[in-house]
């Protein structure tokens, strides 16, 4: 038993030796599937992490490719012939006033359309042009309005088009014209739409706050899609170069643009590219844009002073400001001028306010004041019609100008006034040579940059810039080392530094503090065989920069290309620095003044050689010859001009053509209104539409002296139509034709009441009143014609 019982615990032992053995095992194997699995897993995770990790990279790549996708397709649609299907030329031979033309399709679909066209005898005899678009359903017509911005930029001359016609993406359209008269169907050819597809592009939808106390953001160009190679041609040169004056006023306006639930970046991209491709400006005119949801966006390249194409001639020391949509009405009368007026929403309204209290503060604008403007006084908030004979910004926009100018004024005060001058100090950090050689009768280039160490931003405008300059200036302004420099020279108008001595401004309008200016010295052969320059940073007449000392030594050289030909046009450059040619003047009266020029040119000029043309047409200015001389790089020349103007009333535009050598390097165009020099233009009238029979009323009407001469004795007459006794002359008058005479001295500009009494015939009809105004026995042209002829009904009761 007891053999029996050990050899039980031995097989026992053993089996259980076994079963750990084997759960040993187990565990192991256990482990090593844990293990494995664990460590498929971790491969597996990181295998997902890396998936999803370039996916996203490759999708925010895809995004950011289609964001930064800007490009612009552009199609024609050309109906100039009358073999053209669609051609409104069949209005020639058909009876009926309205055509409707064939449904039209484009080769790929469009978001902005933009029509332009030509009259044949430059009279404004047209037809309503209409179109519609066609989407899951035909759209309503909509009239295509006239441009208010036609001529904006500068020296264009343009034919008609009309205003950007945004709609939903669509590639099917139609047009109808309606004729009031046979005038209309021989006056109009040479219809062109272009249409648009600007979808590609940022499309965000960027919020701003409306909040006057808020920190004020603008959308900059890049955020919403300006392709910057508009800018320039094929060769790489600047299409519009930026100039830059003081900021004086502002001019708002409106434009097409923000409907069909369209984002405004798309309409603003259009547009751009309508300025800067199509007119080949080479930028979009205005100077900012303000969408319905009070979004704020740069518009024409260069910052702070840059001179924008927004109103024709009216663009230096202005910030032209334009309001996304249409806010034009005519009267209750008459359809309004929008298919779908817009109003002012309080958003976009904030925002304007905002950014003329922003831009007020930075150049000391005071948005409800006043200031002389083309010999006027003037508001620094204008509207576009004011400058320009238009309708824009829409009545439903300017009648709220005077609101504007308050609560810009009071988000001024608010902000904290006018900036204060800050202290500016400079310092040299580049110069590209200490010592040049200079072929004689040519010029050579050295480039100098200063960093702005101060905390003033520098200005490259034409009233208020840094230039380089002689060290002599020294002598001549103070240091600017304090901040009580600057502010003294704020309290007073800049006065532009004038000297024999050279000036090399500030290349660019703005330099921010931190900042690189750079100015570019053309300097020409010395008298001597060798010469040291010295040469000093200054701003306007505030002073000069301290410790900014460069010199320049110039080693005088045989010329070894004067014997060879070289392009005068790429050489010799002048610029326009200053005129007082005319605004307006009166037909056939004596045009004179001075036109100064700067020579930008890399070489000297030679006055024998220089000639300056100003002609009408073909009629000619006369302009006084200059003395023998040289006019060195950088230098200025004045010339003294006379002349006779025209006698057309109206816009005339005088071509400005400066000649070297045979070679026009110089061309501007300057439109100077041509009026009559005794012109009259009636203000206001109460003459009554109707007076009961055998009545007397006493009436006011006021006329403004429109011309170039001082009335010095105002007399109004009153005659029928035949030149009979009027229907409702009073025994108060002086006689049975004239109303009334003063010796009231009336200057141009300003205004005179005439305020007379009328009596109504005893016969009820209706009856004309026709009314002459003279200078004594001088006739005034009165509303562009001779006489202004009313009517008023006679009736019974």
């Amino acid at each position: 038993m007891l053999k029996l019982a050990k050899i039980s615990h031995q097989v026992l032992y053993k089996r259980k030796k076994l079963c750990y053995n084997e759960s040993i095992i187990e565990l192991k194997l256990a482990n090593f599937k844990t293990k494995t699995q664990m460590k498929f897993k971790i491969k597996t995770k990181f295998v997902l992490i890396l998936v999803i990790f370039w996916s996203a990279v490759l999708a925010l790549t895809l995004v950011n490719a289609d964001s930064n996708n800007n490009n612009v397709r552009e199609g024609h649609l050309e109906i100039n012939s009358p073999a053209e299907n669609g051609s409104f030329f069949i209005a020639l031979e058909s009876s009926k006033s309205e055509i409707n033309s064939p449904i039209l399709r484009t080769d790929f679909p469009f978001n902005a359309l933009f029509l332009s066209w030509n009259l044949q005898d430059g009279s404004q005899d047209q037809p309503a042009i209409y179109v519609r678009f066609l989407n899951e359903i035909w759209s309503d017509w909509q009239q295509i309005e006239i441009d208010d911005d036609i001529g904006g930029k500068d020296g264009t001359g343009e034919g008609l088009n009309s205003q950007m016609i945004p709609a939903k993406l669509t590639d099917t359209f139609q047009y109808k014209l309606i004729f009031n008269n046979q005038a209309e169907k021989n006056n109009l050819k040479n219809l062109n739409f272009t249409y648009l597809d600007t979808t590609r592009g940022p499309s965000g939808n960027v919020t701003m706050s409306s909040g006057s106390n808020d920190i004020f953001q603008i959308v900059a160009r890049k955020n919403w899609g300006a392709d910057e190679t508009y800018r320039y041609d094929a060769t790489g040169s600047d299409l519009w170069p930026e100039e830059y004056y003081s900021p004086k006023r502002f001019i708002i306006h409106h434009t097409a643009g923000e409907e069909n639930g369209l984002n405004p970046m798309t309409s603003i991209r259009a547009i751009y590219y309508w300025h800067a491709k199509v007119k080949n400006w080479g930028d979009i005119g205005y100077n900012y844009i303000i969408d319905s949801k009070g979004n704020v966006y740069e518009g024409r390249f260069g910052g702070d002073g840059v001179v924008g194409g927004h109103a024709y001639m009216n663009n230096r020391s202005s910030i032209g400001i334009a309001i996304l949509g249409c806010y034009e009405t005519r009267n209750e009368n008459k359809n309004s001028a929008c298919n779908t007026p817009d109003h002012l929403t309080d958003a976009a309204k904030n925002a304007l306010d905002k950014l003329i209290a922003e831009k007020s503060r930075e150049f000391n604008i005071d948005p409800m004041g006043q200031s002389e403007y083309e010999g006027k006084m003037m508001p620094n908030i204008l509207g576009h019609r004011d400058v320009v004979k238009t309708t824009c910004p829409g009545n439903l926009i300017y009648d709220l100008l005077p609101q504007v100018r308050q609560l810009s004024y009071n988000i001024l005060q608010e902000i904290g006034g006018y900036k204060k001058p800050q202290p500016t100090s400079a310092e040299l950090v580049k110069q590209s040579a200490k010592e040049i050689n200079v072929e004689e009768t040519r010029s050579a280039e050295v480039s100098v940059e200063f960093k702005n160490t101060g905390l003033e931003t520098w200005r490259g405008y034409e009233d208020n810039y840094v230039y380089v300059t002689d060290e002599q200036i020294k002598n001549k302004m103070a240091r600017i080392d304090s901040v009580k420099i600057a502010m003294e020279s704020a309290e007073k108008d800049a006065v532009v530094v004038d000297s024999n001595n050279q000036i090399f401004r500030l290349t660019g309008g703005n330099v921010e503090p931190g900042q690189i200016g750079k100015f570019k010295l053309v300097l020409g052969s010395p008298a001597e065989q060798k010469t040291t320059k010295n040469f000093v940073l200054a701003w306007s007449d505030k002073g000069y920069f301290p410790n900014t000392d460069f010199t320049i030594a110039l080693n005088k050289i045989p010329c070894t290309s004067c014997n060879q030909t070289v392009n005068s046009q790429s050489i010799f450059r002048v610029e326009l620095t200053q005129t007082d040619f005319p605004e307006k003047i009166g037909t056939k009266e004596e045009i004179k003044g001075t036109i100064k020029f700067q020579n930008i040119s890399n070489a000297a000029l030679f006055t024998d050689k220089l000639q300056v043309l100003i002609q009408n047409g073909k009629e000619s200015v006369y302009l006084a010859s200059l003395e023998k001389g040289v006019i060195d790089p950088n230098s200025f020349v004045t010339f003294s001009f006379k002349g006779k103007a025209s006698a057309n009333i109206g816009d005339s535009i005088y071509t400005i053509s400066v000649i070297y050598e045979g070679n026009e390097i110089y061309k501007f165009d300057k439109t100077t209104k041509i009026i009559a020099p005794y012109s009259a233009e009636l203000t206001s009238s109460t003459i009554p539409s109707s007076m009961k029979l055998n009545t007397r009323k006493t009436v006011i009407l006021t006329f403004k002296n429109t011309g170039t001469k001082t009335w010095k004795m105002p007399t109004l007459k009153s005659y029928d139509i035949d030149g009979t006794n009027s229907w409702f002359k009073d025994w108060s008058w002086l006689n049975s034709k004239t109303v009334k005479q003063t010796k009231t001295s009336v200057k141009p500009g300003e205004e005179i009441n005439i305020k007379f009494v009328i009596q109504s015939y005893w016969k009820a009809n209706t009856y004309p009143q026709v009314f002459q105004l003279l200078d004594g026995k001088t006739a005034i042209t009165l509303n562009n014609a001779k006489d202004m002829r009313l009517e008023t009904k006679v009736t019974k009761k």
